[in-house]
């Protein structure tokens, strides 16, 4: 085990199955490559996938499931589930970067458009853009999780 700091959940021991390679970064991080994949408590919908290079480089993420159920299925190309080393998206983890605003946490989002692929063996992390139109950006979470 490693010793990961992070800016919002301090100093975290860090097992290296928790470790995703992005070989292209996220969109806007391309320099970053390796992620963690952090849990923030034993009954929160939400983990964080934190740069193990900067200790305030992270997301909040979470399952699209459980506020879309099985109906969210991102449009991926063959290019994408190649890079991911994979066939079809059953052998990945899928996550979507959700934005929280600080003044008002209840207008919380998710980006259905660009989500976070992770291939469950390899860890090997992919963002793609999903080829789904009907995919948006900011989509209301807070009243779904609530239901």
């Amino acid at each position: 085990m490693s010793l990961l700091l992070t800016k919002t959940l301090g100093s975290v021991s860090l097992d290296q199955a928790y470790m995703h390679h992005f070989a292209d970064g996220l969109y806007g991080f391309p320099e970053e490559k390796e992620f963690a994949l952090l849990e923030d408590g034993d009954d929160s919908p939400f983990l964080w996938l934190q740069s193990t290079k900067q200790a305030d480089l992270a997301f909040v993420v979470i399952d699209p499931s459980l506020f879309c159920g099985e109906s969210y299925v991102p449009g991926v190309s063959s290019v994408d589930l190649e890079m991911m080393e994979v066939k079809d998206l059953s052998e990945c983890f899928i996550y979507v970067i959700v934005t929280i605003p600080s003044d008002r946490p209840q207008d919380m989002t998710a980006n259905l458009q660009g989500p976070v692929l992770l291939n469950r063996s390899k860890k090997i992390g992919r963002q793609i853009i999903s080829l789904d139109n009907n995919h948006q950006t900011r989509v209301p979470i807070i009243n779904k999780l609530e239901n």
